[in-house]
This record gives structure tokens, C-alpha cells and sequence, in this order.
């Protein structure tokens, strides 16, 4: 033997003169040229060497390789390179890839599908499994103008493994870039758990060739898969590996994407400024070898850790660099990324139009490329800016296919427990209220297996108390409120105490038992005004805003819906301080119908008016669409009200109360389901 192991490949085609150079030339410096760490540092010196056979085509090909390997890019551009690369599609091979990590992806194409062509006829196994699976990795990037591409790639991989597998010496060598790919075509498909047993085979497989460039490409892939995964020690387990391996191999690239991959192993730690300082560094690395698809990732990741850091304009400015460099390269997972982020962004500043429409590229991308695992995420963005611009079916809608894509994923029990939870709210807050209830159940029931006794669980009773409340079944309604009161009285929390008082308020209230409910709001809001967020003393300003009309119904007392009518006003408020628009438009709608049941019709038009400005400026069409609706009707009725009956008058009148108390009962769900529909 005269090369290292991972190169035997090589030394089977390379003739005999040149093997008895090579070996003359190492051994001349007093090197062995069978070590792996010498051979790589020397080998494309003397490659160059003129004592080396001029016409060994395999000498170009193994050196343009190992050039690759240490991302010499430098080297595919010297003047030897050059005049040796005519006609050596093997060389041209990894001159191809070069191209492609520095950007130039269609120079890459183009050189590789020649290749490819060339390779079909040579029958030279060795270089057609090479172009197809590096041609693989490069309709990868490319996303949607490669789908279909990458498909017949895939194909052609898998026809060739059915082939050669049992009857090829050296098969599992010779298909290691293959096997490189079909993991990174499942990394778009599998959830962690399941694509980190599909990697440990085909490490296991490298561990046994021994070679080491394979063995760090899949131990890095390892450690993202085991970090997705939430596992940090096996994570840390297989850096380390990587680490090691590189501290003596300099392969660039792979050392580059190993710092990136522990800045986000920091980063999962809570180790802010350590995983900046690492992404910025891997950043370094990757401008310094001119790769742009890792300069992108870089800066991605940036961006992500500036978000979480509440650092949302530097977050933006990094994630509109991570599309601009994606998109200059047609990398359309790293677009589609970035543009999901960017619509968060946009949401996150109330520029709902604008969150919308880039949620839908980013959602058209992501279908279009088949990127699956991305899907949950934009689904739920989209499903919160639904939620927040008031179009609470396709909420719905979007919300659902986050729950059966995550379903399909195998994503942990907690995380279902979560969105069973906010799909049981919007269904509650739509009418489906069997649907709702189904929904909670099932959150319930995670919250039973996986022993969580928490504020999730005591929400979930709330809403199970809610819902059943709402389908008129007041006994079963009445268990979940007590286990509510149960868990409130065992936990210190005083905010779960008052949130179980309301959940006994609102029983009461259904009971008709508004004195005992008043008192009990007392309480509330001595309470809640100790509290660092304003929704508990939301809920209480609405029930507060029920209780009043209830009692105003009772005893026609004008003074109490004069109270109802600050209540609404203080609804108003409270809603801008949260900055929370779904309640501002409910307390309007209901403000307005409240002064039209006073025959004020043209203050109620004017609160009305307010709304629609302030919902059009934020992009929020179906609120605009409803009020503009309440509008309507208002107007209509102030034109005939001068010519109505007493009775066709006092028939409108209580139109407008019984819309009031439905109004209501939708703000307070609104207000409820709103801590979690943006998490």
C-alpha cells in the first residue's frame, strides 16, 4: 500500500510507475506518504512534481479531490491545474463542486450534467456515482428549479445501489458521496429522531472504510441531528469527534460548519454571546474560502440569536442579508428561511398585509421544494397573523395542518399537547365547539400521560369548563371547574387563583347568581392590578361588562348600563396598552352596538369608523369586512328609525343587547387564547 486508506480507491486505478513516484517522492523528504495527515499536506505539491508520470490522468483527478477536501480553491484556478484539467472529467468533477460552494451554481451544472453524459457511456463507476451524487447535493440548494432533477438523480442513485451493492468490491467506498446525499435528501423529510438512526448506519459504514473526510462530514450531521433533537451530551459527544479529526486534517469547510454547529450547541445552552462570537468566527471561515451557501447559513443563524435577544432590528438586517445572499445563488431553502422569519418580523410590528404575503412565498417555496420540515413553522405564522387580522377560519385552517404535519413528524408529545391546545381555542372561538372540545381533551389527556400539572393543565380545565358551558352541559361544566379550584387552592400562584375565581364567575354567571359573581369580581380586580401582564384584567373588565348588562336586564336600571358603557371604554384601552387589535376591534363592535341600543347611532358609526382606519392601515381585511358590515347595519337602521314602530325599535334594541353579550363571550376566548396562539 502507498496511499492512506482513504484513497484506495485511487490507488487501484493509478498505474504502477506512478505509484513507485509517488511513494519515491515521500519518502525522498522522509515522509510516509501511507499517512493520512502528511499525504494531505503534500500531495498536491507533488502532484506538480515533473518526476510524476505527465500523463497519469489519476495523479489530476486525486489531487483536484484532495484540493476539494481542503477547500484549495485556489488551486482550480492555478495555471498546473488548468493545463492538466483538459479532458480529465475526474478532476473536472471536484473543480464542478468548488464552483458550486463559492456560488457559481450554474457553471457547476453545467460542467457536471457534461460529466454525467460522459460518465453513462465510460462506464467508469467510480466517476458517475461521484457527478450524480455531487449533482445531487447541488439540485438540493437549488430547491424548486431542481426538484425534478434531484428526483431523477435520486432514481439513478438508487438503480445503481440495487445494481452494484452485492457484486462491486469496494461498493460502500465507492458510494460514500451517495450515501452523503440520500442522508441530506432525508434531512428534508425525516424528524430527528428517526433521520438520526438513518446517519448512524452510514456512519457506521464510513467507520469501517476508515476514512476520515466521510467519517467528519456525518459526525457534524450527527451532532445537528442529535442538537435538533434536544440531546446536548450526544451532541457534544460527536463535536468533540469532529474536533478532533480537524485538528489535524485541515479540511476547511467541515472545520468552518463545526464551529458553526457549536455556536447553535451554545446557543442551546442559553450561551448567547459564546454561540455569537462562534457564528461570527464560522462566518470568517466561510468568506475567507469565498462560500457563499455558508456565508448565508451564518448569517441565518445570526439573525436567529439576535431574535431571541429581543435585538429584532439587527435580527432583521441579518435575515434580509441571509435572502439576498440565498437568492444570488438560488438557494431556496436558505430563502425560505429567511423569508419565514421575515414575515414574523413583519407580524411582530403589526404590518399584517405584509406578514401575510411573505408567509405565502415563503409557504409556495417551501411546498414547491418539498421541504416538510418547514411547513409546521410557516403554517403557524400564518395561523397567527389569521388569528390577529381576525380571519378566524383560515386560523383554523392553518392551525389544523400544523397539528397533522407535526402528527406525521413524530414531534414530541409536549409540543402536540401545545397544538391541540391552540387549534381546541380557535375552533372554540369559530363555534365548533365539539371540535373544541375534542381538541382539549386531547391536550388534557398529553397533560395526563406525560404527569403535567402546570398553568397549561389549569388553562386546559378552563377551557374544558368553557366549552362545556357553552354546549349547555352545566354538570360537566361544573367538574372542571372545581378540579380548576382545586389545582388553583394547592399552587402558590396568585395569578391561577384569580384566574380560577373567573372561571367560578363566569359558572355563576350562567347560573344567574350575578350578586355573588359581583363580589367575586371585586376581588379580581384588587388582585389583578398586582399582576406584570394586563390580561387577567381584560378578562375581568369583560365579565365585569356581562355582569352589569345582566343585571341592567334584571332591573332596567340605566345607571348600570352607563357603567356597562365605561367598561366597554375601558376595554378600548386596556386593548391598545396590550396591543392586542383583535380586542380593540371587539370592544368597538361592542361599544357601537351598545350606543345604537341608546339610539346613538352616529357616535357608535364613528367608534366603528375608528376601528376600520385603524384596521386597514395594519392590513387587517376581515375585521374591515365585518365592521364594515356593523356599519351598514347601523346606518341603515339610523335612516329608518324615525319611521320604525315602538315595537320594530325596541325588537332592534334588543338585537343589539343580545349581539352585545355574543360579542363578549367571543373577546373573552379571544383574550384567553391569546397568550398562546404567538408562541
Amino acid at each position: 500500500m502507498v496511499l492512506p486508506k482513504d484513497f484506495n480507491l485511487h490507488e487501484n486505478r493509478l498505474s504502477k510507475d506512478s505509484l513507485e513516484s509517488i511513494e519515491f517522492q515521500f519518502e525522498r523528504l522522509g515522509l510516509d506518504s501511507k499517512d493520512i495527515n502528511i499525504f494531505l499536506k503534500r500531495f498536491i505539491r507533488i502532484s506538480n512534481s515533473a518526476a510524476l508520470p505527465s500523463d497519469d490522468y489519476e495523479i489530476v483527478y486525486l489531487a483536484a479531490k484532495i484540493a476539494y477536501m481542503l477547500s484549495d480553491y485556489v488551486y482550480f484556478e492555478s495555471e498546473e491545474f488548468l493545463e492538466k484539467q483538459m479532458g480529465n472529467d475526474g478532476a473536472r468533477i471536484w473543480q464542478a463542486l468548488a464552483k458550486a460552494a463559492q456560488g457559481d451554481l450554474d457553471e457547476s451544472i453545467k460542467i457536471l450534467e457534461d460529466i454525467k453524459k460522459i460518465t453513462e457511456n465510460s462506464g467508469d463507476i467510480l466517476q458517475h456515482i461521484e457527478t450524480l451524487s455531487i449533482l445531487g447535493q447541488i439540485w438540493i440548494v437549488r430547491g424548486s428549479k431542481g426538484h425534478s432533477n434531484l428526483n431523477q438523480i435520486m432514481e439513478s442513485i438508487d438503480k445503481f445501489e440495487e445494481k452494484y451493492k452485492h457484486s462491486l468490491p469496494d461498493f460502500n467506498h465507492i458510494f460514500m458521496p451517495a450515501y452523503l446525499l440520500k442522508e441530506r435528501f432525508m434531512a428534508l423529510q425525516l424528524p430527528p429522531k428517526d433521520l438520526i438512526k438513518k446517519i448512524n448506519i452510514i456512519y457506521k459504514i464510513a467507520e469501517e472504510i476508515g476514512t476520515t473526510y466521510w467519517m467528519t462530514h456525518l459526525q457534524l450531521d450527527l451532532a445537528i441531528a442529535h442538537l435538533q433533537n434536544n440531546a446536548v451530551k450526544e451532541t457534544s459527544d460527536f463535536l468533540q469527534k469532529a474536533f478532533e479529526t480537524l485538528e489535524n486534517k485541515k479540511y476547511l469547510a467541515l472545520e468552518a460548519k463545526a464551529i458553526r454547529v457549536q455556536g447553535t450547541l451554545f446557543e442551546k445552552q442559553n450561551k448567547s454571546d459564546l454561540a455569537e462570537k462562534k457564528y461570527l468566527q464560522a462566518k470568517i471561515a466561510y468568506s475567507e474560502l469565498k462560500d457563499q451557501i455558508g456565508v448565508s447559513t451564518c448569517i441565518s443563524k445570526l439573525a436567529n440569536l439576535a431574535f431571541t435577544q429581543n435585538q429584532h432590528d439587527k435580527a432583521e438586517q441579518y435575515f434580509t442579508e441571509s435572502y439576498a445572499i440565498s437568492e444570488s445563488i438560488s438557494d431556496f431553502y436558505g430563502m425560505t428561511v429567511s423569508l419565514n422569519a421575515l414575515a414574523e418580523f413583519s407580524s411582530k410590528k403589526g404590518q399584517y398585509a405584509e406578514s401575510f404575503a411573505t408567509y405565502k412565498r415563503a409557504l409556495e417555496m417551501a411546498k414547491n421544494n418539498s421541504f416538510e420540515l418547514l411547513l409546521p413553522s410557516i403554517y403557524s405564522g400564518l395561523a397567527f397573523v389569521n388569528f390577529i387580522s381576525g380571519d378566524f377560519w383560515q386560523a383554523v385552517e392553518n392551525r389544523s395542518k400544523v397539528v397533522i404535519y407535526k402528527e406525521k413528524m413524530n414531534t414530541s408529545e409536549e409540543e402536540l399537547l401545545f397544538e391541540h391546545m391552540k387549534l381546541g381555542q380557535l375552533n372554540a372561538i369559530v363555534g365548533n365547539l365539539d371540535a373544541a372540545f375534542d381538541g382539549f381533551e386531547q391536550a388534557l389527556n398529553f397533560c395526563m400521560k406525560l404527569g403535567k400539572k402546570d398553568d397549561l393543565y389549569f388553562d386546559i380545565l378552563n377551557w374544558l369548563f368553557e366549552i362545556s358551558t357553552a354546549l349547555g352541559n352545566l354538570s360537566l361544566a361544573e367538574t372542571y371547574v372545581s378540579r380548576a379550584d382545586l389545582f388553583a387552592s394547592i399552587h402558590n400562584s396568585e395569578e391561577e387563583n384569580v384566574q380560577a375565581l373567573i372561571s367560578r364567575i363566569r359558572f355563576l354567571i350562567q347560573k344567574r347568581e350575578l350578586a355573588k359573581a359581583d363580589s367575586y369580581l371585586e376581588s379580581v380586580f384588587e388582585k389583578a392590578l398586582e399582576f406584570p401582564s394586563a390580561l387577567t384584567m381584560a378578562l375581568a373588565i369583560v365579565e365585569k361588562t356581562n355582569v352589569l348588562l345582566l343585571q341592567y336586564q334584571e332591573k332596567a336600571d340605566e345607571s348600570l348600563f352607563e357603567d356597562a358603557l365605561g367598561k366597554m371604554e375601558d376595554m378600548v384601552f386596556i386593548s391598545l396598552d396590550l396591543e392586542f387589535l383583535p380586542l380593540t376591534m371587539y370592544a368597538k363592535r361592542a361599544l357601537a352596538k351598545a350606543l345604537a341600543y341608546r339610539n346613538k347611532y352616529q357616535e357608535g358609526i364613528e367608534e366603528i369608523d375608528e376601528a376600520c382606519e385603524l384596521a386597514e392601515q395594519l392590513g387587517m381585511d376581515k375585521f374591515v369586512e365585518t365592521m364594515r358590515d356593523d356599519q351598514d347595519n347601523l346606518k341603515k337602521n339610523m335612516k329608518k328609525a324615525d319611521t320604525m314602530s315602538e315595537k320594530t325599535l325596541e325588537e332592534k334594541r334588543q338585537s343589539y343587547l343580545k349581539d352585545i353579550f355574543a360579542i363578549l363571550t367571543q373577546t373573552f376566548w379571544l383574550v384567553s387564547a391569546s397568550e398562546h396562539q404567538q408562541i
